[in-house]
């Protein structure tokens, strides 16, 4: 059994909180995206707490709902900022001066080709949902009742997409988790979401290297986040030792 010890950071900086965490098995992945939270929340003074437990009661990717929930609970920050251990910051940008404060969850919302099939040749239907890599959640009680309401989402606990489904299913985009028409999240829902920039959440195609690669591209060029999403783990390696130039360097000031 391997252990690991999970990073923390406090300061008197209420302001917000970076969560994470990873496995042992992740590791490789996971080191590499703890670098950059760490350079950017020392530049900007956040709090940080980087979750490295083996062992969880749910699949791992479930983790952040539970870590979102405990320091909701806790109310210790004004914001909490959910990065998957596959996203690496690339830019110092500081997330608060590009949102809407009045918003109690961040996220951004994907383009996905969609797994129902139109009657006409050669065309595709195309929707949208969130997706969970990267979260801005503000400290309120409808933050902490909607992150309860997914977890207790317990048909999704073998779904391929466990938590963003329950994500989905709770904000009503369910059209690629039910029928094509269930795109139909309510006024009062949306309200309390602001969609952030795809430059938060850039995701290349899963075979980024094919130039024959017909995938929808959820890529965005000069990232401040990019997001390996549903990339897989060998193919993420290789981009880390590809692209790592792309992530966060430490900025000297003389």
């Amino acid at each position: 059994m391997f252990f690991f010890k999970s990073k923390n950071k406090r300061s008197n900086n209420s302001k917000l909180k970076i969560l994470s965490g990873y496995n042992f098995r992740y590791r490789n992945i996971g080191k590499e995206s703890e670098k950059t939270i760490i350079k950017y929340a020392n530049h900007f003074n956040f709090d940080y707490e980087i979750d490295k437990r083996n062992s969880f009661e749910r699949h791992f990717y479930w983790l952040k709902i539970k870590m979102l929930i405990e320091n909701l609970e806790k109310g210790t920050h004004e914001y909490y900022f959910w990065l998957d251990a596959d996203s690496f910051i690339c830019r110092y940008e500081n997330i608060l001066n590009h949102v809407d404060k009045s918003k109690d969850i961040c996220i951004h919302n994907q383009f996905f080709k969609s797994k129902h099939k139109t009657k006409i040749p050669n065309i595709d239907y195309l929707t949208w949902g969130p997706n969970v890599g990267v979260l801005l959640v503000r400290n309120t009680k409808w933050s902490l009742n909607f992150f309860k309401n997914v977890w207790g989402k317990k048909k999704y606990l073998n779904h391929y997409w466990p938590d963003n489904a329950a994500v989905m299913d709770e904000i009503g985009f369910k059209s690629e988790i039910s029928k094509l028409t269930d795109n139909k999240p309510s006024k009062k829902t949306l309200s309390k979401f602001y969609f952030l920039s795809g430059l938060w959440n850039s995701m290349p195609n899963k075979n980024y290297d094919n130039p024959k690669n017909n995938e929808i591209s959820n890529f965005y060029f000069n990232p401040i986040i990019i997001h390996l999403a549903g990339v897989r783990r060998r193919d993420r390696i290789n981009f880390i030792k590809k692209h790592k130039h792309l992530f966060l360097r430490s900025i000297f000031i003389r």
